[in-house]
Formats: C-alpha cells, sequence, structure tokens
C-alpha cells in the first residue's frame, strides 16, 4: 500500500519526518471544558485545587478540605464585609480536634481557603490571611461544630469561570 505522507526531498517509498516541534495546544482549562462541559470542568477545577467534592468546603493551613454545612461566606463574596467569618462545619475527628486545639490555643493560621461553586460554571475561592479561629462549639448533635474566623491580617476573593459567568 502507498504511503499517503510524501516529502518531495525523499526517495519512493520513504515517509515526511515528523518535525519534534510540537504545536501550542489549547489552555487545558479550556480543553477540559469542550471535553465535559462547564458543569464538569467546574467539579474538577475544585478538586484540582485542593477543596475536594464539596460544593463549599474550607482548609485551615494543611488541614482539610472540610465541608461547610453553612456560613456567611455570601457576604464575603458579595462585598458586604462583615467582622468576621461564621463556619458551620461537618465534625470529623482529626479536624474537629485540631479545630478545637486552635481555638483554645488562639495560634495564628497562615491560611484559611474558603472554596464555593457558584452557579453551574464559577468557582470562588476566599483566602483569609494571619487569622485566629475563635468560639469553637460542637452541636449537641455531635454532626456539627461552629466555629469564626477572626482577626486577620488581609483577605483575597478569587474568580474563576469557565466561559460566560453564569449565577
Amino acid at each position: 500500500m502507498d504511503q499517503r505522507h510524501h516529502h518531495r526531498g525523499t526517495a519512493p517509498g520513504q515517509t515526511r519526518p515528523h518535525s519534534d516541534l510540537r504545536r501550542r495546544s489549547v489552555h487545558p482549562v479550556l480543553a477540559l471544558q469542550r471535553l465535559i462541559g462547564n458543569r464538569g470542568t467546574t467539579r474538577v477545577l475544585a478538586r484540582k485545587n485542593g477543596t475536594g467534592t464539596f460544593a463549599n468546603s474550607v482548609r485551615i493551613g494543611k488541614l482539610g478540605p472540610i465541608e461547610i454545612k453553612e456560613s456567611n461566606i455570601a457576604d464575603w463574596i458579595g462585598k458586604k464585609n462583615p467582622e468576621t467569618l461564621t463556619v458551620t462545619t461537618a465534625k470529623g475527628k482529626k479536624s474537629s480536634d485540631e479545630l478545637k486545639r486552635m481555638s483554645e490555643g488562639k495560634t495564628r493560621v497562615e491560611a484559611i481557603e474558603v472554596t464555593s461553586v457558584s452557579g453551574e460554571n464559577t468557582f470562588i475561592k476566599v483566602t483569609f490571611r494571619n487569622a485566629h479561629i475563635k468560639d469553637y462549639a460542637a452541636d449537641a448533635s455531635g454532626e456539627t461544630e461552629q466555629w469564626i474566623v477572626a482577626d486577620f491580617d488581609a483577605v483575597n476573593i478569587e474568580r474563576i469561570s469557565i466561559g460566560k459567568a453564569r449565577p
């Protein structure tokens, strides 16, 4: 059978040498979006950035991700700038013990990252720098715990959208 790739400088039956130079491809996030769609890409990005598979989660230093059941993060995203971040998270053996220790010890945490999937294709990460965890309390059912992030030095809000942002 004849070879399909011929080059004028080669003898009959020889194929054209392939170039070692690779074409620059599209951005990996766009390629992923084309492959699995907006919603799927948002979920993958949430996992890639260390947020686990929760739609709303928190990472405290190297601890986490911890599922957020309730919080006032919408006030922060909506630029209402409250004084503190109040969080209710799912109780977990390791995370609960560490949160309680941090609250009682009044030690500063370098970074507390709250992540949230907003709409179908927007991923929001709010980072509190050099913060204290205060007022840790587990509920009576033993399923959740509430605590407060306060006395932080800075807050950074980062939005990542795939395509046009949708509510």
